[in-house]
């Protein structure tokens, strides 16, 4: 069955809908992650594009596109993330705290911890990636659905 998720910005102004089932969900210690998170990592949740829409305030969208081709759009107003895209992933990438309804899931994997920041332990025994895992991961992990 398919379970219809909402999320929205930290004002309101931005709303979404994305459906599982979703394709993973982790935590990215790349700079430009935690740079536009400001935080240790971004945890985020892939959704198949087809699966992802947005309900509400598609004007308050602005974006900012990294030399890599990663969009990272986010609300004018508030600044909150709502997603990440680019054109070589097969998913779109949503902030998980942005996720409005009770989530079932948990965090399959660190990647990027090359990057990670020197003050921060990773201690909850997940699998770690230096960069991006290979393309088959999702058959090396748990799924994200516990």
């Amino acid at each position: 069955m398919s379970e219809t998720h909402t999320g929205s910005c930290l004002c309101g102004k931005v709303r979404y809908r994305a459906t599982e089932p979703f394709l993973d969900m982790l935590h990215c210690h790349c700079t430009d992650c935690r740079k536009a998170h400001g935080a240790a990592f971004a945890t985020s949740i892939g959704v198949p594009r087809d699966r992802f829409a947005i309900v509400a305030g598609e004007e308050a969208l602005a974006a900012f596109t990294t030399p890599s081709g990663t969009r990272r759009s986010f609300c004018r107003h508030c600044g909150s993330k709502i997603v990440v895209d680019n054109e070589a992933w097969d998913a779109l990438y949503v902030p998980a705290g942005t996720i409005d309804t009770p989530l079932p899931h948990r965090p399959q994997l660190h990647m990027y911890v090359r990057s990670k920041v020197a003050w921060f332990d990773i201690r909850d025994g997940l699998p770690q990636f230096e960069v991006a895992p290979d393309d088959d991961y999702r058959d090396k992990v748990p799924p994200p659905r516990r």
